[in-house]
């Protein structure tokens, strides 16, 4: 067999060289594999000069991408290949988000694509997917399933978004290359590019190329064999420097590329696979939920230590496992399918006494996808070697298909739902002022003489949660006269700093014609005078609008872990609260501090913080309905 490694070969002769050594389809040994390019990021990232919102730039992969083995931090090798990004596109707007896992091969990133890669509303630019280092001893045809899974999953998606495969300089992949011989996970891999047309940069082919010309050891590019150290880095961000500059020097296509779906490799893709909540599955008394993670992966986790107790998941799809916290006291597991006996589920693993992990498990694989499944798991009566315990912590359960439950909201109104909702939760602790409403008395009037009243809400998704507590209903419950209208005028990431410019006040308020409106949300950026700005823009047409400014909540702060916070406002202080209050003031409009009760609740709740947000900044269903009853409370008869 041919090989092919490169040498003082040009840049354009790279993918010829692959072809002409292997035949279109076949693993290649050079270091870059330029096939459709990045024509798509390029084009983004140039027009994000001068778009409103950046584009998204996400690494996607393993302990390399998560900057393993790197001294610090802006020597991994995505650090690198960033600041590559904008030294050549200067003017470039990109957000990178790292959401790479150590030990995280295809298999579990084909369930985390939809929610980490997907659910997102920055437009996406480029993905960069290196699972094959972590891939090394998985069956072929599970891993190409998984890969086939996350790239059909994001095109699905994205049709548009650019994808790009690093193959990490793992020890076994070096020598391998060395011999003139592709890694079974490299060929994989290379095989699913070949597929779709996607980039691809081999890094153990340049380290090969590199430790052959004397210009560096096999033992320098990695301690433990598998993550990359300095060097190993600087060889990663090498490569993929490599392919960024031909594909800068490209043509760009006429328009956007629209990428197909061709049909796939594998049998079956995992285009289904996804995280499911452990609140999706019955929990028998003994499994505690809504509890704190020991690792801040997991928003809040279900926990139990003790035999006999069943989490029960009914599922219709091809494979089924579990998402935990993994750590120096966790236990094993028994598990059962379909009605099956209890099988033996080990856990625990000698990694776990160096501190917790996100770990997966995998409970069973090439199931009927569609029949109907029910897995039951209990927690092993033995406490395994070497373990403090025998905790199982489970954040979420992995479905390639679809979960089966019973919608508990199914035929509720949506007054009931919020009700149903917050009914489990602890109750709010929060009085109010009592000299409230004085900036807000024809509000004040319409809730309680009626007929209607408008209110528009202004700011950014903070406030798009707080409208999606439905408070409103709350306040119909309590004003029955009133019917309350609620128009929401949201921009993610979006404050009055841009909502004060080009005649933006118009279609977001005045359009509406609101009698309240409210101004709130996490993106100020503290500019307290482009506030002011909306607020008089906005009153200079409606010289009778009554306008409410609502203080900060959610967001990535949290409030059990700062010293200085307080429950109450300081008039006289410098944090933006305190200003907001003073501008309120200023202004002759009513607030509300959402901070205070909201921070309060959270410092005194017995549940995880995570357990009532959906993601690290936003506000799930319980997290709204906080938000919702301050409303509620706030605007409550006195």
């Amino acid at each position: 067999m041919k090989t092919g490694l490169m040498i003082s070969v040009g840049l354009g002769s790279w993918v010829w060289l692959a072809q002409a050594a292997w035949g279109v389809g076949g693993p290649s040994l050079d270091v870059v594999n330029v096939r459709g390019g990045l024509p798509n990021m390029s084009r983004m990232l140039v027009d994000s000069a001068t778009a409103e919102q950046p584009v998204r730039i996400m690494y996607f992969g393993g302990g390399a991408t998560k900057g393993e083995g790197a001294s610090k931090g802006e020597l991994c090798y995505r650090a690198q290949v960033s600041r590559e990004l904008r030294n050549l596109y200067p003017k470039c707007k990109f957000a990178e988000l790292d959401k790479s896992l150590v030990r995280s091969g295809s298999w579990l990133g084909a369930f985390r694509t939809e929610t980490e890669i997907n659910q997102h509303y920055l437009p996406l630019a480029l993905v960069v997917i290196e699972f094959a280092a972590d891939d090394l001893g998985a069956p072929e045809d599970r891993v190409t399933a998984a890969l086939e899974g996350i790239v059909r999953q994001i095109r699905g998606r994205h049709k548009q978004a650019d994808l790009l495969f690093v193959y990490a300089p793992r020890k076994e992949f070096v020598d391998a290359v060395a011999k003139g011989e592709a890694p079974d996970p490299v060929r994989w891999h290379e095989a699913v590019a070949e597929r779709y047309g996607i980039a691809s940069v081999n890094v153990a082919a340049l380290a090969a190329e590199k430790i052959a010309a004397g210009e560096v050891k096999a033992d320098e590019l990695s301690a433990d064999g598998l993550h990359p150290t300095d060097k190993g880095h600087a060889l990663c961000a090498e490569a993929v420097k490599r392919l960024l500059q031909e594909c800068r020097a490209a043509t760009l296509p006429d328009k956007p590329v629209d990428y197909a779906l061709p049909a796939p490799l594998s049998k079956r893709p995992m285009e289904k696979a996804r995280l499911v909540s452990y609140e999706k599955a019955v929990l028998d008394d003994g499994w505690l939920g809504w509890q704190e993670s020991p690792i801040p992966f997991f928003f809040h986790v279900v926990r139990c230590e003790q035999p006999g107790p069943v989490i029960t998941l009914r599922f219709k799809g091809a494979a089924v496992g579990y998402f935990d916290a993994l750590g120096p006291d966790s236990g094993d597991f028994e598990v059962s399918l379909d009605g099956a006996a209890w099988q033996a589920q080990r856990n625990f693993d000698t990694f776990a006494k160096a501190g917790s992990r996100p770990h997966p498990g995998l409970v069973a694989e090439n199931l009927d996808p569609t029949a109907t499944h029910e897995l039951k798991l209990r927690i092993a009566a033995h406490t395994p070697d070497g373990s403090q315990g025998r905790w199982g912590r489970i954040a979420e359960f992995l479905v390639d298909g679809d979960v089966i439950c019973d919608d508990p909201f199914r035929g509720l109104s949506a007054l009931q739902r919020i009700d149903a909702i917050y009914a489990p939760m602890e109750p709010l602790k929060y009085d109010p002022p009592a000299e409230r409403w004085q900036k807000i008395p024809k509000t004040m009037q319409k809730l309680q003489e009626g007929p209607a009243l408008t209110i528009v809400m202004l700011g950014d998704s903070i406030v798009n949660d707080t409208a999606h507590s439905s408070y409103e209903e709350l306040l119909m419950r309590l004003y029955p006269k009133c019917r309350v209208k609620k128009v929401v005028s949201v921009r993610g990431s979006t404050g009055c700093w841009w909502y004060k410019d080009e005649g933006r006040v118009k279609p977001y308020v005045l359009d509406h014609a609101p009698d309240l409106l409210m101004i709130g949300g996490i993106s100020q950026r503290n500019d307290i005078e482009s506030i002011r700005s909306v607020i008089q823009q906005a009153r200079a047409a409606l010289p009778d609008l009554e306008v409410l400014l609502m203080s900060e909540a959610f967001g990535s702060y949290d409030p059990r872990k700062d010293e200085k916070w307080t429950y109450d406002v300081d008039p006289q202080g410098d944090a933006y609260r305190s200003r907001l209050l003073r501008l309120a003031t200023e202004e002759n409009c009513e607030f509300v501090d959402m901070q205070g009760p909201w921070g309060r609740y959270i410092r005194e709740s017995t549940r995880a913080m995570g357990s009532f947000k959906r993601d690290p900044v936003h506000a799930n269903d319980r997290g709204k309905q906080i938000l919702g009853r301050i409303l509620e409370r706030f605007f409550a008869p006195k």
